[in-house]
């Protein structure tokens, strides 16, 4: 799948709830990334990582850890939301927006572990946008050899 391809199956989702299926079968909690996540191989435990949790300034701290860890010399990975322009944001490597590339290459492997789970009844629903963008981070992170990971 190329970037734009990607990024439209991605803005697809966010209407899980829309569907009766899925309605009847979406459990809010960790199942769905658990099982996802290690299809495709456990990859966000590939480096260690901190996850900043709260109501306020979230976005703010993992931006400043991130920034910290890159100036002691550690390849990092940093993942935020919401994205203001492009997608691409959430998701960054040494400081920089994930490239449209890695990007797309990151969903194809997330895609086609969510297809495969899903045909064998290992997931019962689709995972919501959130779900899948966070396991898009965990491939990207995990085939950069980051060495620290920060999530809000």
């Amino acid at each position: 799948m190329n970037y734009d391809e990607s990024v439209r199956a991605l803005l697809a989702l966010g209407r899980e709830l829309a569907s009766p299926q899925q309605a009847h079968v979406q459990k809010f909690g960790l199942s769905n990334i658990e099982v996802l996540a290690a299809d495709l191989g456990n990859p966000h435990r590939a480096a260690p990582c901190a996850h900043i949790a709260g109501t306020n300034g979230k976005g703010s701290t993992a931006a400043m850890l991130e920034s910290i860890l890159r100036a002691a010399g550690l390849p990092t990975g940093l993942y935020t939301s919401p994205h203001l322009e492009r997608i691409n944001e959430r998701i960054r490597i040494n400081g920089e927006d994930i490239s449209d590339e890695r990007f797309a290459a990151a969903w194809t492997r997330v895609h086609a572990s969510i297809e495969s789970l899903l045909a064998t009844g290992k997931l019962a629903a689709h995972p919501t946008y959130f779900e899948c963008v966070t396991a898009l981070a965990f491939v990207a992170f995990a085939e950069s050899g980051v060495d620290f990971a920060v999530f809000e």
